[in-house]
């Protein structure tokens, strides 16, 4: 493990343009790192231990705090997939397209996307909570989980569901769900 001091307030380290301010960030796999605040009337530095918090993110770039890649641009880190270098350049390109571009305003945007199960209906947003017309998922996300492919709300497993629209469709080409509500 290491030991190594971090600063607050500091900015984010892709786009520089949100303040991560508190300790609060820090996270159970950031509890071997010191960590400071400085008081801003005094300026006084206070040691502060790890505190639990989850998905902390820049608003602008979508970076997700992670103390591994402030003390090393280069690491993938525990919370991101790529380096923070990586991440630069990809929000410099986001931002050569749209110079407006902010992570928060861009994941708030609907995003249809067609049903899992039938293929054959679009919902009109990710976890919409709207029946399928088609084959009768109802659309709770789970498609999009990378933790498990079992909905609770469905009651089954994609990979069941799929299965069991498929035997419908062979014993009934024209087969539809009957919605009984």
């Amino acid at each position: 493990m290491y030991k190594e001091k971090i600063k607050f307030p500091f900015r984010c380290p892709v786009c520089g343009k949100s303040e991560f301010v508190d300790v609060d960030y820090l996270l159970e796999e950031d509890k071997d790192i010191e960590v400071y605040t400085i008081d801003p009337v005094t300026g006084e530095k206070k040691m502060s231990d790890a505190i639990s918090a989850h998905g902390v993110h820049c608003e602008f770039c979508g970076w997700t705090y992670d103390l591994k890649q402030v003390l090393n641009y280069d690491v993938v880190g525990d919370r991101n997939d790529k380096t923070v270098n990586e991440q630069k350049q990809e929000y410099q390109n986001k931002i050569q397209e749209n110079p407006d571009y902010s992570f928060d305003e861009e994941m708030a945007k609907p995003k249809p996307h067609m049903c899992p199960i039938c293929g054959e209906f679009e919902f009109v947003d990710i976890n919409s909570y709207d029946v399928c017309p088609v084959c009768g998922w109802i659309d709770d996300g789970t498609d999009t989980s990378p933790f498990t492919d079992y909905s609770e709300v469905n009651v089954i497993s994609l990979k069941d569901a799929k299965e069991e629209f498929k035997k419908k469709r062979l014993e009934n080409p024209k087969y539809k769900f009957k919605n009984n509500g």
